[in-house]
């Protein structure tokens, strides 16, 4: 029982990003289609099976019992990050709506530079919506989708330390991550301000650190 409760609270903290995500969105006003939302929600599944699937492997290289402190300290270090994240990011002010790339500027981004639209996807999300539409299309899903699965990557690894099952924790992942966004659209268009969520951010890495700890004693 125990092992399963700990499961759902990995697939929580892994999938909170989208929540903050969807509120983003939502309180700029933007239009987020639900096969967007669904490719957003296949990637980070995706991801974790991979990452699992990949452990899966590397657990018969380590020492006996090696696995669980591991994926403890692969958990905490992970909410540790998640959480310096948090706190060295200025805050954004809501009004203060990023300018639109031009168009010369979003070719150099996306051919030349792809990662580095990640990077300004995941410190101002209003940026993914490169064709300047206020609608989230299915090519820049998968951009957002990319950035949000890596945090999926390195949990999947522990995940599969800990002996999770890798198709149930990407489903149950891939279907947080749709709840999520969704819920966090309608709710980002009820909010004027964004307060609340700033101190909500540091809960998935709260979880993360919380979950590595236990599996050091139980």
């Amino acid at each position: 029982m125990l092992k399963y409760v700990s499961m759902i609270m990995l697939a929580l903290a892994v999938s909170l990003d989208s929540l903050s995500v969807g509120v983003t969105y939502g309180m700029r006003k933007m239009k987020f289609p639900l096969p967007s939302m669904m490719v957003i929600a296949l990637f980070s599944g995706l991801m974790l099976l991979v990452s699992m699937y990949v452990g899966s492997f590397l657990v018969l290289l380590l020492p006996v019992r090696a696995e669980k402190s591991i994926a403890a300290c692969i958990l905490i270090a992970l909410g540790v990050w998640a959480i310096y994240n948090v706190l060295r990011k200025r805050e954004d002010e809501l009004e203060d709506v990023a300018p639109r790339p031009t168009a010369q500027m979003r070719i150099w981004r996306v051919h030349l530079k792809r990662f580095g639209v990640v990077i300004q996807i995941l410190k101002r999300p209003s940026l993914a919506d490169l064709d300047g539409s206020g609608s989230i299309s299915m090519s820049e899903a998968m951009l957002i989708g990319f950035a949000l699965s890596m945090d999926a990557f390195g949990a999947g690894l522990s995940a599969s330390f800990l002996g999770y099952s890798p198709l149930m924790l990407a489903l149950l992942v891939s279907l947080l991550n749709l709840l999520f966004i969704r819920f966090g659209l309608k709710a980002g268009y009820k909010f004027a301000k964004i307060k609340a969520m700033k101190k909500a951010a540091m809960i998935p890495g709260a979880i993360l650190i919380c979950l590595g700890i236990s599996k050091m004693f139980f």
